[in-house]
């Protein structure tokens, strides 16, 4: 998919007047919280007795929620159809600290859930 597609896909779904390079944050969080509704992957509650349980035997009534990684590579796409389009890199609310943190907390949540510990790297 042309990446200028995708970045006027993303604001048709938002159904917004805002343009992309108007938005915050905020307005990707929100985003990124809508999508969460449409995910496939079982994220176990401290209370499910498959909370820790990579692969728990049989089903549960946990949520369902977008993965991690397809957040993570949503969020890639769309940074760089922004840039690619003219935008620059510091005014780009894909960018924002706000949707990084957003995104470790995803991470770290989904990852507990699973049992699966995440160990960051060090440099």
């Amino acid at each position: 998919m042309p990446t200028g597609t995708l970045v006027q896909q993303v604001l048709d779904e938002c159904k917004s007047t805002l343009s992309f390079a108007q938005r915050s944050g905020a307005h990707v969080l929100e985003f990124l919280r809508y999508l969460d509704q449409f995910g496939k992957t079982t994220v176990h509650t401290q209370l499910c007795p498959f909370f820790v349980h990579p692969n728990p035997p049989a089903p549960c009534p946990c949520p369902l929620r977008q993965a991690w990684g397809s957040l993570d590579a949503l969020i890639g796409r769309l940074r760089a159809a922004y840039e690619e389009n003219g935008g620059k890199p510091e005014t780009n609310s894909v960018g924002a600290r706000a949707v990084r943190l957003y995104l470790g907390e995803v991470r770290d949540s989904q990852s507990k859930a699973r049992g699966i510990s995440y160990e960051k790297k060090k440099r």
